[in-house]
């Protein structure tokens, strides 16, 4: 097999399998013996190799760091780190991750972003949907098999805590739609908090947008003080003059949208989240939060610098823009938006004397100009009625103040709000719901016809519901983007491209805009969809799809380690009121 990310990382196939992937030929991957091939244009969701079982323990840990060369207190970390343990696997084999709560005033889950996790619903990682939080000193079993392939993250899903550091890259290798010399671990690019994250969102609740202090490229970066004085430092990597690289990218952040920029050099997008697609090249690539892309970059600049060093920039707009404050590193200052230097192996001494690429710098994600190499045929809507059930207003509600009367920013008719202690994936006998789960009804027959939902920036009344740019995720699922652009969704107006469009599973909602996403109804389970923001989705814009409720828990199996799980929970929480207290959760749970 080739050279991986992690030295000495292999991929191992059953006996008499053979890799057929190599550095002339990086879009075969692994043969069988009766010759079946496995490479970049096999539907995934259909065929995947025999992998192995690949066993993970981390922990979840409470303590002080410095990524940006000043503390932060009491950051909730994956093993001790920020980002937190790589997670490496191949296409094809099963996760077996055992987790280990030991934080002492929170529980926890992790979330296995945009995996499709077909069959396998129970392992989704949300509390109050999939599952209870794992209790303090309680250990939870995470085990599923990997069907994609490319990057991804995996990170909490319990309130505010990813933000406080519980995130860190998963690698899951296979095909790729074009050659490469080298690969990096993949790259999480987040804004970064000194004070807790649970105390940032409490001010959202009264109106007050927290600033980030600095912006973390893979757990490395400068936080500009206002009095002055600068600490930390910048990401660092070498170039070799002709070679290509394999980069992968992921928006890890909060509150933060940026453009990826190698001054003098070109991206070419091989991927977006787990989706391949026909090379495409740019100057900068515009990335939501939750999304990724993989690139390659030839070390070939188009301008040679005078010290053979150029920046790397994470280039966000504030005002009008996809963020709403980030004063630290302010949106006219580039110097502060440079974050990283790649030097070449003959690079003399200095900074960089690299200028930027002229790029318009925005919230439009790279979407409409990409083209999966599995192409989709998207399905017309079953009928008006369909497109009208669901469609769904993403907006802060200004009319009615929701829990804690407090400001809330919804998907569904209502705030969603959840009991820790009383996950959906335990209630599947419900005919009825409490109206704060915004539960959506998809009990569709068809696993084959394609099912819509519309989601508006804003309400037809602006005076009641303020829309903006939100990083839409669903889980469970990738979804085709029919339609994304200005302005509400008309039925009969609003074009539709269902001729392989390109699906993701976390897409941008325009300001005052529209997003149409269609997907496959073939995934039995409860599967959360919310803005990536995490103020947004703590303040209660998600719904939760419940997809062929009465098929969950037969294609899934038994759902003792969840019973299990929350019983835990429950004498945890009984067993110290004064560590968590139900009636004072001032977020949605997610």
């Amino acid at each position: 097999m080739p050279r991986q990310a992690s030295p000495g990382f292999q991929c191992t196939y059953p006996p008499n399998w053979e890799s057929c992937n190599n550095a002339n030929d990086r879009k075969c991957w692994v043969k069988d013996p009766s010759g079946k091939v496995y490479d970049i244009k096999t539907d995934y969701e259909d065929n995947v190799p025999e992998g192995i079982e690949r066993p993970y323990n981390i922990d979840i840990t409470q303590e002080s760091i410095s990524p940006d060369g000043t503390v932060k207190p009491l950051a909730q970390l994956i093993n001790g780190k920020y980002p937190g343990k790589l997670i490496e696997a191949c296409w094809g084999d099963t996760l077996v991750v055992n987790v280990r709560n030991q934080l002492p005033t929170n529980g926890t889950t992790i979330h296995w972003h945009g995996l499709r996790l077909l069959h396998q619903n129970e392992q989704d990682g949300v509390n109050g949907v999939t599952q209870c939080p794992i209790a303090e000193n309680d250990t939870f079993q995470y085990k599923f098999k990997l069907t994609q392939y490319g990057h991804t993250w995996y990170h909490s899903h319990y309130s505010s805590q990813y933000s406080d550091g519980v995130a860190a890259p998963l690698l899951i290798h296979g095909p790729n739609s074009d050659e490469w010399d080298e690969e990096w671990t993949p790259i999480i690019v987040a804004d970064w908090f000194h004070a807790s994250a649970y105390h940032a969102f409490a001010d959202t609740l009264r109106g007050v947008v927290p600033p980030a202090d600095s912006i973390l490229v893979n757990g490395t970066g400068r936080y500009y003080n206002p009095n002055g004085t600068v600490t930390g430092q910048l990401f660092q990597q070498s170039f070799e003059p002709g070679k290509k690289y394999l980069i992968r990218l992921i928006n890890g952040g909060t509150d933060f949208h940026f453009h990826f920029s190698i001054d003098n050099h070109k991206l070419k997008v091989v991927s977006g989240d787990f989706v391949p697609v026909t090379p495409y090249e740019v100057d900068s690539l515009s990335i939501g939060i939750g999304q990724r892309y993989s690139v390659i970059v030839e070390a070939k600049p188009t301008t040679a610098s005078s010290n053979n060093k150029y920046w790397v920039r994470t280039e966000y707009t504030t005002a009008g823009g996809c963020n709403f404050a980030v004063p630290n590193v302010p949106a006219d200052n580039l110097d502060r938006q440079r974050t990283g230097i790649i030097s070449y192996t003959d690079a003399g001494a200095g900074d960089p004397t690299s200028t930027r690429h002229g790029d318009t710098i925005g919230c439009v994600d790279l979407s409409s100009q990409l083209s999966p190499i599995v192409e989709w045929t998207v399905s017309d809507p079953l009928n008006e009625a369909e497109i009208a059930q669901d469609t769904h207003d993403a907006g802060l509600d200004l009319v009615t103040a929701g829990r804690l009367n407090a400001l809330r920013w919804e998907l569904a008719d209502t705030p969603l709000w959840l009991n820790f202690s009383d996950p959906t994936i335990l209630n599947l006998d419900n005919s009825t719901w409490n109206p704060e789960y915004a539960i959506q009804d998809y009990d569709y027959s068809n696993n084959e016809q394609f099912v819509y939902m519309v989601v508006n920036s804003g309400s037809t009344n602006p005076r009641e519901k303020v829309g903006g740019h939100h990083p839409i995720h669903l889980h469970g699922h990738d979804f085709a983007i029919v339609a994304q652009g200005a302005g509400r969704y008309a039925h009969g107006t609003t074009v539709l491209n269902k001729t392989n469009p390109m699906r993701r599973d976390v897409a941008m909602l325009p300001a005052g805009g529209h997003l149409v996403l269609a997907f496959k109804p073939d995934n039995p389970g409860v599967w959360i969809m919310h803005c990536h923001i995490a103020w947004h989705a703590g303040s209660g814009l998600a719904l939760q799809v419940v997809e062929r409720q009465g098929q969950i828990e037969s294609t899934i199996g038994p759902l003792a380690p969840v019973r299990d799980g929350c019983n835990a929970w429950d004498s945890w929480m009984a067993a110290n009121p004064d560590k968590f207290n139900y009636g004072m959760q001032e977020d949605s749970g997610v």
